[in-house]
């Protein structure tokens, strides 16, 4: 298999806007008509592969394939995420939901539709737990001590 990648980012993230770069400008015409927008990014301080990993680094949950996780760090480290766009003036977004490193270098921009909306889904229980524990977890991911943390995910299962 070829190994083979050229990545032109169309613009960086910087403190809740998105500067598109000159080159792109012509490209946002419309954009500003659209109340969410699907962002691509390169996860440019991603760590090293691991491909089996623990979600959100909590030892007591059971090790996935980094494919069923939003771990940053993945062989190809590119993220997705859907923003809700607030303004645009010129070649700047300002966007509200991007939970990235400043000077995150853009991919692409597509505008979020009706289309893009899924009405039932399935996901497996250790995330339903995470969801349960967020406001824990984040007190826990701000001391950067997840893996002492004595959260478990078998004994809150129900």
């Amino acid at each position: 298999m070829k190994k083979f990648a050229i990545f032109k980012p169309i613009g960086t993230f910087k403190k809740g806007t998105i500067h598109i770069h000159k080159k792109w400008a012509k490209g946002l015409k419309g954009i500003e008509d659209f109340s969410h927008l699907i962002v691509l990014f390169w996860l440019h301080q991603a760590e090293p592969t691991k491909l089996l990993i623990h979600p959100q680094r909590v030892e007591s949950l059971p090790k996935v394939g980094v494919f069923a996780t939003r771990s940053p760090s993945r062989p190809n480290p590119i993220g997705l995420t859907v923003v809700k766009l607030l303004k645009r003036r010129g070649r700047t977004l300002w966007i509200e939901g991007f939970d990235a490193w400043d000077k995150t270098p853009i991919l692409d921009i597509k505008p979020y539709t009706k289309g893009d909306a899924i009405k039932s889904y399935n996901f497996p229980e250790w995330l339903k737990f995470l969801y349960r524990n967020k406001k824990r977890l984040e007190t826990i991911n701000k001391k950067d001590d997840l893996k002492k943390t004595n959260v478990s995910f078998f004994r809150n299962k129900k």
